[in-house]
């Protein structure tokens, strides 16, 4: 009994992880799936506790339901990702966002909250806010604009389906912003697992601030700015800044790495100031809490 029923979820396992590649390698299933899988991981307790359970015991043909569960799981994810349907490629849809901001220079807000691809944020020419947004078809971005007496807020967030279809450094997944130069804006990212490029140098952004964990981004700045934050767990964070602008940096950190004694700025406690910075026409403040990360600032 004990050589059968452990052979049987050998079999089990085989089969299951052979379909699920046969799926990827015929592209019914993305790649990166895999990396879902990797939230399973208190799966292996379960069929620890299992296997000691029943082991030695006459009721050890039980076992087998260690790679049931397994099977069930994964089949469930799959299943999720695809939308239920496992034998077909996912079909994508490019899906465009679009906010027409009034003129009478009220600050609006653009908050995006984004996981699993590629982001995207530049200006253009114009008073409006648009995206070109590619997701499966059947996931609809969310997006709501609110109006306020001094601020609007325009926000669009990911499907909450979306953890479960995309995985990170999807190409598939892509949105790009654009913002108009006569938009006066804050900027309001969170992001997980992404890679991300904001190009601010035609945008008229006085704020940026960037929630991330698992991802590469890229900021690039223009002298307008007033304000950068980042708060980064596990990130690689590169931000580029003008030449001849007042510099502060304030930062809490843990275990990560940084720059900063190559910017020629005179150092203080958690602090790296320019040293004209009182006399600094335009002046930036960068704020940083970033965990197991890499901050890399340099100048354009």
């Amino acid at each position: 009994m004990k050589t059968t029923v452990e052979k049987l979820s050998s079999g089990l396992y085989l089969l299951l992880f052979g379909f699920v590649f046969l799926w990827i390698t015929l592209g019914f299933i993305n790649l990166n799936i895999l990396f879902q899988f990797l939230k399973l991981w208190p799966l292996f307790f379960i069929v620890v506790g299992i296997e000691v359970i029943f082991r030695r015991t006459k009721i050890s043909f039980l076992k087998v339901l260690s790679p049931l569960i397994v099977i069930f799981f994964v089949v469930w994810i799959v299943s999720v990702a695809q939308n239920g349907d496992f034998f077909h490629k996912r079909e994508l849809l490019l899906y465009k966002v679009y906010q027409q901001v009034s003129s009478d220079n009220k600050t609006t807000e653009l908050s995006v909250d984004f996981s699993f691809g590629k982001l995207l944020i530049s200006g253009e020419s114009g008073n409006e806010i648009s995206g070109n947004l590619v997701v499966p078809i059947g996931l609809v971005p969310n997006q709501q604009f609110s109006e306020f007496e001094k601020e609007d807020v325009y926000a669009v967030a990911n499907n909450d389906s979306s953890k479960y279809v995309f995985g990170p450094w999807d190409n598939n997944h892509l949105w790009d912003f654009r913002i108009g130069e006569d938009v006066p804006a804050k900027i309001r990212v969170q992001t997980y697992t992404s890679i991300n490029e904001f190009n601010l140098l035609n945008i008229n952004v006085s704020e940026f601030t960037l929630n991330t964990s698992g991802s590469s981004s890229e900021i690039v700045l223009n002298e307008d700015v007033k304000k950068v934050r980042v708060n980064s767990m596990g990130s690689k964070i590169v931000i580029l800044i003008p030449q001849n602008i007042g510099i502060r940096i304030s930062f809490d950190k843990f275990f990560s790495i940084n720059n900063f004694e190559q910017l020629g700025l005179e150092k203080k406690y958690k602090e790296y100031i320019s040293y004209d910075y009182d006399q600094a026409i335009k002046k930036l403040e960068i704020n940083l809490d970033f965990k197991f990360s890499q901050i890399d600032i340099r100048y354009q």
